[in-house]
């Protein structure tokens, strides 16, 4: 206990979340995650748990939205898998990798009007069109989603590949997470 002791009092702050993602990851414990949690909170962290792992999403209906959407039913696997991707590469530490965090975002997005669709081969605008024939979706919904897309198409490589250095920052990986996650969740609920 003692060496635990000394290791834990000299580590880098994101050694000792990584630690704590680890034994979360490895135990089925529902105490320890409510007890983490209970001082995350308390100590007013700017982490929380998702998918046993520590991201900078605090807002509690934000943080619903991202855990419904990573944890999709098996038909909707593709898009869950994008989500908890993009969950990881969100909250490496100390280096997130917030570029393809937003790929995989909207990745979820493309694969789920996709499979709603019905067609593994179609574009997200011919697929949200399949999907308003379906279940008729305000046009304004469906523009704003094909404009986030074309965003990722346009900003400094997100989805392809890179022209400059990445500008992306947590804001911006934030944002995305979240708003693909709810679209994803409403794409599900509409279809269901």
């Amino acid at each position: 206990m003692e060496r635990l002791k000394n290791w834990f009092y000299g580590a880098e702050w994101y050694e000792v979340y990584n630690l704590l993602e680890y034994l979360l990851a490895s135990q089925a414990n529902p105490l320890f995650h409510r007890r983490v949690s209970f001082f995350l909170e308390r100590e007013k962290s700017g982490y929380r748990i998702l998918q046993n792992q520590f991201v900078p999403i605090t807002d509690s209906v934000e943080l619903r939205a991202v855990a419904d959407a990573a944890s999709l039913p098996s038909q909707f696997s593709a898009a869950r898998e994008h989500i908890q991707t993009a969950i990881t590469l969100f909250s490496r530490k100390p280096q997130p990798d917030y570029r393809n965090s937003v790929k995989e975002s909207i990745s979820a997005v493309e694969s789920i009007a996709r499979i709603i669709a019905g067609n593994s081969k179609a574009t997200l605008g011919d697929a949200l069109k399949s999907m308003n024939d379906k279940t008729p979706m305000h046009p304004a919904l469906r523009e704003a989603m094909s404009k986030l897309y074309g965003y990722t198409s346009d900003a400094s490589g997100v989805r392809h590949s890179l022209t400059e250095a990445s500008s992306i920052d947590e804001a911006e990986a934030k944002f995305m997470i979240v708003a693909c996650s709810a679209f994803v969740n409403f794409c599900v609920q509409r279809a269901t």
